[in-house]
């Protein structure tokens, strides 16, 4: 049996565990031809989920002060990190060794930071880098430096491959989610009823980290603009505080959210086991979220057949037809938000319509095996060309 080909893959951010660190994950346990091998500085929680998947780990520990930095933001932590920038020599020396142990015949970086971080090891190990591209912006000294260093960019969205300038390398390689994480057949009349909502009520509903990005300050506006005119309509928030978002600011959107509460409006869960019974609740989602790198929820929210409303972030123009599977609305514009949604309400037929066709763009082209088999056919390719 010809043994797999070894490619590691390096996250610089351990400690916490987001979008793009499942992502990773998935991705990972996708790979039928591949070997990998997760690489961190540490053994954070993602270290730990991936142990936990059956991934091979390896850790290449930072010394305390850098980690400490690694976490804090803005510029206190570029200059920290700038002056302490000679302890990356002895990082990128002990990535050189693993490469050499592991016989790797690649380098994937899930993070601009993990690019800078494992970039020079490649370089001198003579192996390709694939650096995954997840914000959409212009180009800063990081992004270009990163750039400078991949053979390729694997860019999450197409905004986020035009933010970068579209240059040569880059592609755009769409996230998947496993299609298995979750069963359109479960039904959420409990959590419905456990609400205390009448069993005809129109959910519309919104699954988001509670950050200021996310605006869920436009949910709860239009929510309160379509009350009136749908007497039967509930709105229900699933998400939890993440780090570096202050409990005040949480404290704040609840209390702007508080007579919608009390009316029996509107709902905000922080906690639920069952994803498929929240989306199962939902007759249409809503997503205004000012900022995103892709927006998974979105595509699990397609995968339960739910229609969507959502902001044209990076991400949008990928997964949503206009008026086949969801409408695409500007950026902070509350009125199209609302119209959009008030559209969906209206009209059963077209929820069912627009549910259907986006369950099956999410099943053909957002799955965690397509994703994962296109970038093993892309490392693949370059391995077979390094051999010619």
């Amino acid at each position: 049996m010809t043994q797999r080909p070894t490619v590691l893959f390096y996250e610089a951010n351990d400690f916490r565990f987001y979008g793009a660190a499942q992502v990773l994950v998935w991705l990972m346990q996708n790979l039928h031809e591949i070997r990998p091998v997760f690489v961190a500085p540490g053994n954070g929680v993602l270290t730990q989920r991936v142990a936990k998947a059956g991934i091979e780990t390896a850790v290449l520990p930072l010394p305390a002060a850098w980690r400490k930095l690694d976490q804090t933001r803005g510029l206190p932590g570029r200059l920290g990190r700038a002056a302490l920038s000679p302890i990356l020599l002895a990082h990128s020396a002990a990535l050189s060794r693993l490469i050499r142990q592991t016989g790797a015949s690649g380098l994937y970086a899930n993070s601009t930071r993990a690019a800078l971080y494992a970039g020079p090891a490649a370089r001198l190990a003579g192996i390709p880098l694939w650096w995954a591209l997840r914000i959409q912006r212009p180009p800063g000294v990081g992004e270009r430096a990163a750039y400078a260093l991949s053979d390729r960019a694997l860019c999450v969205a197409e905004a986020v491959r035009r933010g970068l300038g579209a240059p040569p390398k880059a592609i755009t390689l769409l996230d998947g989610v496993p299609v298995e994480r979750l069963d359109p057949t479960v039904s959420g009349a409990g959590l419905r009823a456990s609400l205390g909502w009448p069993e005809d009520a129109l959910v519309v509903g919104n699954v988001a980290s509670l950050a200021p990005r996310k605006r869920h300050d436009l949910f709860i506006q239009m929510a309160e603009r379509l009350l009136e005119a749908y007497p039967q309509a509930r709105f229900l928030i699933r998400g939890d505080r993440t780090p570096g978002v202050t409990a005040s600011f949480e404290a704040d959107l609840r209390a702007r959210a508080q007579p919608l509460i009390y009316a029996g409006r509107l709902a905000i869960l922080d906690w639920v086991e069952s994803l498929s019974e929240v989306y199962g609740a939902m007759d249409v989602f809503c997503f205004p979220s000012e900022n995103e790198g892709f927006g998974l929820v979105v595509v699990e929210a397609m995968l339960m057949g739910l229609p969507v409303v959502r902001t044209n972030t990076a991400g949008g123009e990928d997964m949503i037809h206009e008026g086949e599977n969801g409408f695409l609305v500007p950026i902070n514009d509350l009125d199209a938000l609302t119209d959009r949604v008030a559209r969906l309400l209206a009209d059963p037929d077209l929820r069912q319509r627009m549910g259907a066709a986006g369950q099956n763009i999410a099943r053909t082209q957002f799955s965690a095996a397509r994703m994962a088999g296109q970038v093993e056919a892309l490392m693949l390719e370059r391995m077979r060309a390094e051999r010619r």
